[in-house]
């Protein structure tokens, strides 16, 4: 990993960081759309293909999985787990719950507005899986889901050899989730988008994925609703003072053993601090298990910031918009941060527990996303609905006016409509 100096190598910092998140991009762009092709014309019998390359299928599975094999694969999870996985439901639960949006009515003369929020119909929750399993992300999707009052909620996760995660079963029993697939990848986001064969089409699509389920989620927006583009993890630690190289060091290690393309970053105004950093993670990394993941993301993605302004530091964090932030030392700093997906303060909030455990959601907008949105939430499975009533005292009011616009732009019948509600 390379060590760069802000003040003098702003620009170039900016630019290691934006080209890599379009070069990865580019790199899955052709692929997806390939999937794509091969669902257009094969529908279900594709996505039977997928799973026999990439989950290593020795046959064809039934793709939506019945109850009592969801029960079979919940009931191998021990007891003290599930404990666990209720502990974290209840948690998200109760931070989510406060997010139900509440409406309004606007009322001035002549003219009453009544705003309320309604749910969409269908959603899909979907679960990364791969070299990890995810009963997390399921809990993040679903719970704000259940909130909005969501009808129907499906999920969806590759299934290695055609069977499920236990532990993604185990949220799905304790949840309340029937419908399950074992569908992974691009190929799920585009199933369920346009509805292939069995597979039903859903109004939207939330929960992580790789680069190409991000991709895909790119590709269908607008046939679907989307959370927001949450590709591969990124996290950017700020120090403002001097901090344990240990927490650093794992800290960076949690997010990095994600994905190979996930991006982390440490900021710091001490050299020798970043050299601290750096012996830890020499020291440490032969203690994790996904050792050879972590070290390619660290080899195309991580890096190190030697600062000497954090004001201009936290400049070039909002540039960036990253995942996950942690700012360590001067609180107050905080307020200047404006784009991480969210904001992790002080020596004891580590990225880890707000995945786990804090309650707030960990599906986040990545990519520099997080200039635009922010991570999901209740009122993102819902849709505004908007009852209009005027009466005559306002079309007298205002209606001449508006036919006088009709004629600026052109639009004789929008004056003509008008005019003929006026006469009545």
């Amino acid at each position: 990993m390379k060590t760069w100096e802000l003040e003098r190598e702003y620009n170039n910092l900016l630019a290691f960081v934006l080209e890599g998140r379009k070069k990865k991009r580019r790199d899955v762009k052709q692929a997806v759309e390939s999937i794509r092709a091969a669902l257009e014309t094969k529908g279900e019998k594709a996505i039977a293909e997928f799973s026999r390359k990439w989950d290593q299928w020795s046959r064809d599975y039934p793709l939506r999985l019945t109850a009592d094999e969801l029960r079979r694969a919940a009931a191998k999870v021990e007891k003290k787990d599930i404990k666990v996985l209720k502990g974290m439901i209840r948690n998200v639960r109760s931070y989510h719950r406060g997010q139900a949006m509440p409406g309004r009515t606007y009322r001035r003369k002549g003219v009453v507005i009544k705003e309320t929020f309604v749910p969409v119909e269908k959603a899909l929750v979907y679960v990364p899986g791969g070299t990890a399993a995810y009963p997390s992300s399921l809990i993040m999707g679903a719970v704000p889901a259940q909130i909005a009052g969501v009808k129907k909620i499906f999920a969806t996760s590759p299934a290695a050899r055609g069977e499920i995660n236990p532990y993604v079963a185990a949220g799905c029993e304790l949840l309340g989730i029937g419908d399950v697939y074992r569908i992974g990848g691009a190929q799920a986001i585009y199933a369920f988008s346009y509805g292939v064969g069995t597979i039903p089409k859903v109004d939207m699509i939330v929960g992580p994925g790789n680069a190409y389920v991000e991709e895909a989620k790119r590709d269908v927006y607008g046939h679907v609703g989307i959370d927001m583009l949450a590709g591969p993890t990124e996290l950017i630690i700020l120090c403002a003072e001097a901090f344990s190289p240990k927490a650093i060091a794992w800290d960076m290690f949690s997010q990095a053993e994600h994905d190979e393309m996930a991006m982390v970053g440490l900021f710091s105004s001490s050299r020798t601090h970043i050299d601290h950093v750096r012996e830890q993670m020499r020291q440490l990394i032969g203690s994790n298990e996904r050792k050879d993941i972590i070290e390619k993301a660290l080899e195309n993605n991580g890096f190190m910031v030697h600062y000497k302004n954090i004001d201009r530091a936290i400049e070039a964090i909002n540039r960036i918009a990253p995942e996950h932030m942690e700012l360590i030392g001067n609180d107050a700093k905080g307020k200047g941060v404006l784009y991480p997906g969210v904001v992790y303060l002080g020596r004891h909030t580590t990225v880890a527990m707000g995945d786990y455990y804090i309650g707030t959601n960990h599906v986040l907008p990545t990519g520099g996303a997080g200039r635009f949105a922010a991570g999901l939430s209740v009122d993102r499975f819902t849709k505004r609905k908007v009852l209009v009533k005027i009466n005559r005292d306002f079309l007298d009011l205002y209606g001449d006016n508006a036919v006088r616009l009709s004629r600026i732009e052109g639009l004789h019948a929008h004056g003509e409509a008008i005019k003929a509600r006026k006469e009545l």
